[in-house]
């Protein structure tokens, strides 16, 4: 295969990435990756401008990337703190910016 169809290939499939991560489809990551691994074996040497093109778009997928780990990173800690909140357990600070967990305090009963 010529470097043009390959290189074209890993393009397609750079692209490919980018929607999936987008998309949120990120149970397609691991067979994306598996194919651009393969096909990034079958480059063969490219010119400086499909190696740029190539470059600015896998540059762009880690950002991609990057943001969508950070937002899976922030729906892990928001359940975290939903289930603690449910659980009776609040997460507080104290005035160093140590966090603690408690149990919140009990109103006092009124007697009638």
């Amino acid at each position: 295969m010529s470097s043009d169809g390959v290189s074209g290939s890993v393009e397609r499939l750079l692209d490919d990435m980018r929607r999936v991560v987008t998309a949120g489809d990120l149970a397609a990551l691991p067979g994306l990756s598996a194919a651009l691994a393969e096909e990034i074996e079958a480059l063969e040497p490219l010119t400086a401008e499909r190696a740029q093109q190539i470059r600015t778009k896998a540059t762009r997928n880690l950002a991609c990337l990057e943001a969508a780990s950070r937002g899976v990173r922030a729906a892990r800690r928001r359940l975290e703190e939903i289930r603690h909140a449910t659980s009776g357990m609040m997460v507080v600070y104290d005035d160093r910016g140590r966090r603690a967990e408690t149990a919140p305090e009990r109103p006092p009963r009124q007697r009638l």
